[in-house]
């Protein structure tokens, strides 16, 4: 396994990059951020570690491009213990887990474990997601409404799959944090309300160039169930046509 670690502190790279090493990963150190962001642009690493705080440019900064740039290995984000601000911004930016500062290299090793299992079950799961207009190709991250490219966020991304995935499901919001962000410690319902909303207004724009306006009413293809969650309309999706 080829893994990246992104760490301004010298002496503690060389600390992290043991543990890995003697679990057979061959490791490869990047003290400075915009040399992290081309070796992530260059290689196909396995698996990442970032720190957050890096010279040159920061890791929130370095995971939105690699991300952009259909860079899609697995990114561990280091963040100072506590800092939820920065928690949550990294994950938003692409991140698939965060481990606050200080750590147990034991727990290092954990999360990298498991973030590689998740990796190889989304590689055996279906590379396309597809329902009525909208189809999701999960290997380029790419998704289409009625043949159009819809361009979405990270974690909108994850959420429009996880909801085309199962569309008869209601998602509670505890759900939701646990699959979307990996986590219901730290994510307020506000962040799961504003990427749903943003999610529901990309969808309805994109649905709008197909369907005319006066046949929608207050129709809305991601639906809030009082009290229990949100769902994906499947009904509505499955009567849209993509003509016109």
């Amino acid at each position: 396994m080829w893994l990246l670690l992104v760490e301004d502190e010298k002496q503690l790279a060389n600390s992290m990059k043991q543990g890995p090493e003697e679990e057979g990963y061959s490791v490869e150190v990047s003290h400075d951020g915009e040399d992290a962001e081309v070796q992530g642009l260059t290689n196909d690493y396995d698996i990442v570690i970032l720190d957050w705080r890096l010279p040159g440019r920061d890791g929130r900064r370095i995971l939105e491009r690699w991300r952009r740039e259909n860079r899609m290995f697995p990114v561990l984000m280091l963040t100072v213990l506590g800092d939820t601000e920065h928690k949550i911004q990294g994950l938003d930016a692409g991140a698939d887990d965060y481990l606050g500062k200080p750590f147990a290299f034991e727990e290092l090793l954990a999360r990298l474990r498991a973030l590689l299992r998740r990796q190889k079950e989304v590689s055996a799961g279906p590379m396309i997601v597809q329902h009525g207009p909208i189809r999701i190709d999960v290997r380029k991250r790419l998704v289409l409404f009625c043949d159009d490219e819809l361009i979405l966020r990270p974690k909108e991304f994850t959420l429009l799959e996880l909801l085309l995935e199962h569309p008869s499901d209601v998602f509670s919001k505890t759900q939701l944090a646990e699959r979307v962000w990996g986590s219901a410690y730290y994510i307020s319902d506000n962040v799961i309300e504003v990427t749903v909303s943003t999610l529901r207004q990309k969808l309805t724009y994109a649905w709008r160039q197909h369907q005319e306006e006066d046949n929608q009413g207050n129709s809305t293809l991601i639906e809030t169930i009082r009290g229990a969650g949100y769902r994906l309309n499947a009904e509505l999706l499955n009567r849209i046509s993509c003509e016109g």
